[in-house]
């Protein structure tokens, strides 16, 4: 017997003893006396919380069924039942879990099912037919299996854990809504809280920043929230705020009075976006707890969705402690679609990385139409091993931080380990064939490599080490607890190489402008954000004519078309789409980004080339604008970016 199951098992035993103690010594009278009249409802009520007790202690691992649910009985303390069929309820479908009973606790809502998007019978335009059936699987496991469309989804029992194991299937993307996702509702009552400092929707300055009760009202989109007054009063929150990367955290969940909720996720080898992808994962509101795991979605999403992979998560009920590390390897016997034995599997290892920073982390990931993987790199020598992947072709990249800084071919080739070449990191190149006119490029090595007149920021990435950057990704850019947006690198007060701070004065993210209404931001000046200015110094022996000046500038995403431009002292440059014929570089995301707490889309660097006669002995200004013939109503969606570095290089 497992400990978890022991000591749930002694937890009721001790309950149903306790309980009938308290019966024998209440027929027995305090000190003796007779048990009156009076005392007969406190007896029924003791002899009904004996039964419960005592039935609980001795629940049973089974499958059971009647018209309207299948039942199932952990004989861990969980028991809960999976929705057969319709109701013709639009908030419920055939295949929800619609009760979650732990240690007599009932855990799920009874308005809304638990369940894949917005129900199985919503998944694919046109299709509300869904199946559900169920079968015992020899003496130790329970298989529920419901199929919608072109989707299949299980849910999976193993004797004496407290758990809900789950897998989904699907050889089409769900059209309805273009994602796919499993959200648990549990009742406010009985799960009130999220998850500590450091884990997905944690506390941020003593508060949740997907926790929504107490909000006044939605300032963006219908899902972000503000507080017009109180304790809270300028503050932001939404469900978009639970982010984390996906590399960092391997469940997510809340908790209440002893007890945890809890998913726990596979490998994500059938999600999308890779390591560093962000997405929502829980909201609390005044009624319900929703936790939800998201197979993939299209939020920031930079990559096409994978079909015809068995995505494997976990509910897991505790204590209110963390969850343990799931078992999955009966899977095996469970005749699952999808399902790779692990002997089918191979794995990639990375003798070592040379070129790399001390003080960054490395990534190593691998991607094809199929599946990803990622390991983290040594901090000594680098080395990584990637481990159960599926047999393939693979692109691996290894990421300084999220930024790519090297990329190779790998091929996985099922019971093998494929030992590559060791990987060395080189500098990024000046010169490359992304963009014709040179006005763009990829990453193909590490920027900071080349020795630069200046440099402002690191090249990782990330905006997290520029102003406001680690508070991006927890609240909404106009939160009081941001720093102002435009009062430092600005024409009043500019950025000073050699004396500014880049986490205090270098904003994380740059605006066109705050418009007032359709359309305002393109064709009134005074509805524009000032640009970003820089002052840097040169000596006259750093300006040479024959030297060439390029000022390069890293994004991580941008929005309704932002890019920048840059002039210095009386030279203006031009910008991507300015001449006829400009090549653009891969788009980013059509959605939000940079307000719902993700800064993480696609690395592009931009290019410019100086000439020396635009460069001064002394005190030069650099002025970075944002270009775009987009527009938005919203102050803080119109067109911007995410800056990654900046830095000037000369050659020779």
């Amino acid at each position: 017997m497992n400990k978890h199951r022991m000591n749930t098992q002694r937890g009721r035993t001790a309950i149903a003893l306790a309980a009938v103690a308290a019966l024998a010594a209440l027929a027995a009278g305090c000190g003796g006396d007779a048990v009156t009249a009076s005392d007969a409802p406190k007896v029924a009520t003791l002899a009904s919380v004996t039964a419960v007790a005592a039935a609980e202690a001795t629940s049973s691992f089974g499958l059971t069924t009647d018209a309207t649910f299948f039942t199932v009985d952990t004989g861990a303390g969980l028991v809960f039942k999976i929705r057969r069929f319709d109701d013709g309820a639009s908030t419920r479908s055939a295949g929800d879990i619609s009760s979650m009973v732990y240690n007599g606790v009932q855990y799920q809502d009874p308005a809304r099912g638990t369940q894949v998007n917005s129900g199985f019978d919503y998944l694919y335009t046109g299709i509300s037919a869904v199946n559900v059936s169920a079968e015992t699987v020899g003496s130790d496991y329970i298989k529920v299996t419901v199929v919608a469309g072109d989707l299949t989804h299980y849910y999976m029992a193993r004797r004496g854990d407290p758990k809900i194991y789950m897998g989904t299937y699907f050889t089409t993307e769900p059209s309805t809504l273009g994602l796919a996702r499993f959200i648990v509702r549990v009742p406010i009552g009985v799960l009130p809280n999220g998850t500590p400092a450091g884990t997905p929707g944690g506390l941020v300055d003593g508060a949740w920043p997907d926790d929504l009760r107490g909000t006044t009202g939605a300032i963006e989109s219908g899902d972000i929230f503000g507080f017009a007054s109180g304790p809270f009063a300028g503050q932001t929150r939404s469900k978009h705020y639970s982010n984390m990367r996906l590399k960092d955290w391997q469940y997510i969940g809340g908790t209440g009075p002893n007890v945890g909720l809890w998913i726990v996720r596979d490998n994500q080898e059938g999600g999308s976006g890779g390591p560093f992808y962000r997405s929502l994962l829980n909201q609390i509101t005044s009624t319900t707890n929703e936790i939800t795991y998201i197979v993939n979605y299209g939020e920031g999403q930079t990559e096409g969705f994978r079909m015809n992979r068995l995505n494997r998560y976990t509910l897991s009920f505790t204590d209110g402690s963390a969850p343990e590390p799931v078992d999955t390897a009966w899977f095996g016997a469970m005749n699952l679609l999808g399902y790779v034995a692990p002997n089918a599997r191979g794995n990639v290892f990375v003798p070592s990385i040379a070129g790399r920073t001390g003080n960054f982390g490395y990534t190593v990931g691998f991607a094809n139409a199929t599946a990803q993987y990622w390991a983290d790199a040594a901090t000594n020598d680098g080395h990584a091993s990637s481990e159960g992947m599926i047999p393939g072709d693979y692109t691996m990249t290894v990421y300084k931080n999220e930024l790519a800084v090297a990329t190779s071919q790998v091929t996985v080739t099922a019971g093998t380990t494929n030992i590559i070449p060791a990987v060395t990191i080189g500098a990024d190149p000046l010169t490359h064939g992304d963009d014709p006119r040179g006005k763009w490029h990829i990453a193909k090595g590490d920027p900071s490599m080349t020795p630069a007149l200046f440099r402002i920021g690191e090249w990782d990435g990330t905006p997290r080490e520029l102003k406001n950057g680690d508070k991006i990704t927890v609240m909404h850019p106009q939160d009081v607890r941001m720093a102002p947006w435009w009062n430092t690198a600005v024409p009043t007060n500019p950025y000073l190489v050699g004396s500014s701070n880049a986490a205090s004065a270098m904003p994380a993210y740059q605006w066109k402008g705050l418009a007032t209404g359709a359309g305002v931001c393109a064709a009134n000046p005074n509805a524009q954000n000032p640009p970003l200015t820089v002052q840097f110094n040169l000596k006259a022996s750093q300006i040479s004519a024959a030297s060439t000046y390029k000022f390069r500038i890293g994004i991580t995403t941008a929005q309704a078309g932002g890019r920048p431009q840059i002039a210095v002292n009386n030279w203006t440059s031009g910008y991507v789409g300015s001449q006829s014929g400009d090549v653009f570089p891969p788009g980013q995301p059509s959605t939000r980004t940079m307000t719902v707490g993700t800064y993480r889309a696609r690395n592009i660097t931009y290019d410019y080339t100086i000439p020396a006669s635009a460069l001064v002995a002394g005190s030069n200004t650099m002025k970075i604008s944002v270009v775009s013939g987009s527009c938005s109503t919203s102050p803080w969606l119109t067109p911007g970016y995410a800056l990654d570095a900046m830095d000037l290089i000369k050659t020779p």
